[in-house]
């Protein structure tokens, strides 16, 4: 590639091959010209055809690495990191779809709000939208979410000085709001801009079953602990789950319904409940009671050391 890139677009991906085929054509389609843009894809050890893939869209700004052992999402970016030569960071995810503008329109927004976290809707879509883009209302796809990865961008000298992406957080969950908080403590602003979205492709067919779901859950509830012990302010343990008053009402109505008891006779019997409701019940308390046990393995020493080292990571 002729020049140094002006954006850097990193993209995790784990056995998401035929996510790629999708969503790698949209990102060669863009409005800005290849020389001014990247798109750094980390194959974070998959064993599909996620490579074979890779090397069928081979061209001159596309940057294919592959880890060697499973790491993670935080792992994975980390990896970009290292090879990103733009001065603007945009992430993505291997499952969102963009528009031919979508770069163009984040370069912008970069310009007009300097030292700023950058994102814009989020749109769900169980279909591939036609190009350009399905209609959608005013506020499709809106969310608090100050650092989705799965639609943000901003400088990486930013994310280099506040510590890069912590690799402690080795399952699903909350790698990229503790990277947000440290982004944060160094002055770091989110802003909202609503003409940059994505379209997150989750087919209907693939949607996660219960069980996964439950496995899934209870990933995020144990890395929600340690985001937790690593940031222990309110806002933080609301969004975690990990309030005291969140733990004491989950297992009132642990006592009331026997959670535990109907999660592990649907594991037993390899049927999920028929009732909505309680499917949402046990999800939820997957979720609090696996980071009420990582909340007691961490330890107070641990979960003080943990938080005394994201203070020195924000401040190098």
């Amino acid at each position: 590639m002729a020049g140094t890139p002006i954006l850097s677009v990193v993209v995790p991906t784990r056995n998401r091959a035929d996510m790629l085929r999708l969503s790698l054509p949209r990102l060669f389609a863009q409005t800005l010209g290849p020389h001014a843009y990247e798109v750094i894809v980390v194959d974070d050890a998959s064993d599909d055809d996620t490579q074979a893939v890779l090397r069928g869209f081979a061209r001159d700004n596309l940057v294919a690495t592959r880890l060697a052992v499973h790491g993670a999402a935080a792992a994975a970016r980390n990896r970009a990191l290292e090879l990103a030569r733009g001065d603007t960071l945009v992430f993505l995810d291997d499952d969102c779809l963009v528009e031919p503008d979508f770069l163009q329109r984040h370069a912008a927004a970069q310009a007009r709000w300097p030292g700023s976290a950058v994102t814009g809707p989020i749109v769900e879509v169980v279909e591939p939208p036609a190009a350009p883009a399905p209609p959608r209302g005013r506020f499709a796809g809106w969310h608090r979410n100050p650092f989705p990865t799965g639609n943000v961008s901003v400088a990486r000298a930013a994310i280099l000085a506040a510590g890069g992406f912590d690799e402690e957080f080795t399952a699903y969950g909350w790698e990229d709001p503790e990277m947000f908080e440290r982004l944060a403590l160094r002055g770091l602003k989110r802003r909202y801009c609503a003409a940059v979205p994505v379209f997150h492709y989750k087919p209907a067919v693939t949607r996660r079953a219960f069980f996964d779901r439950i496995r899934l859950e209870r990933d995020r509830g144990a890395m929600g602990a340690l985001f937790y012990a690593k940031h222990p302010r309110f806002s933080v343990g609301w969004q975690t789950k990990q309030l005291g008053a969140i733990r004491l009402l989950d297992r009132l109505v642990n006592r009331l319904a026997d959670l535990d008891g109907r999660l592990a006779a649907a594991a037993e019997t390899g049927r999920e409940p028929d009732s909505a409701w309680l499917r949402l019940l046990l999800v939820n308390h997957a979720e609090i009671d696996a980071g009420r046990r990582m909340w007691a393995r961490l330890g107070p020493e641990k979960r003080a050391a943990l938080r005394a080292a994201a203070l020195r990571r924000t401040a190098n």
